[in-house]
């Protein structure tokens, strides 16, 4: 038969699993909602990451524009590893799907060396 200390020890110990899960939880609406800026020189770009809800689903969409270009200003996305996804040297990405299966990070790279000047959020 359990004792009262038992009792006690149980009662704490059932506290403490439940208040390590509820801190370890992460709801779906809290990843890198918000508008980041990043430049290298005078090339400068803005990403924005936004909750939308489509078809019932609600994902983060990330949006990717220039705001100030140079002579070797590149700007691109990379997708789950892949760089070669989204290229320009001005114009805006327009709002992309960046959901689950997307991994989605913005860059701001120098186009004659190809070398990376400054990456985005990576969401």
């Amino acid at each position: 038969m359990p004792t009262r200390r038992t009792s006690l020890r149980s009662a704490v110990a059932a506290l403490g699993v439940g208040a390590a899960i509820v801190l370890t939880s992460t709801p779906a609406s809290a990843a890198n909602e918000g508008t980041y800026s990043g430049n290298w020189g005078s090339c400068a770009a803005t990403e924005e990451i936004q909750l939308r809800t489509v078809s019932g689903a609600t994902h983060d969409w990330m949006e990717f524009f220039p705001t100030g270009t140079g002579a070797n200003c590149g700007f691109r996305i990379v997708r789950n590893g892949d760089p070669s996804f989204w290229d320009s040297t001005g114009a805006g990405s327009g709002w992309l799907y960046d959901g689950p299966g997307n991994l989605l990070c913005p860059q701001i790279y120098d186009r004659s060396t190809g070398i990376v000047k400054w990456s985005g959020v990576r969401n």
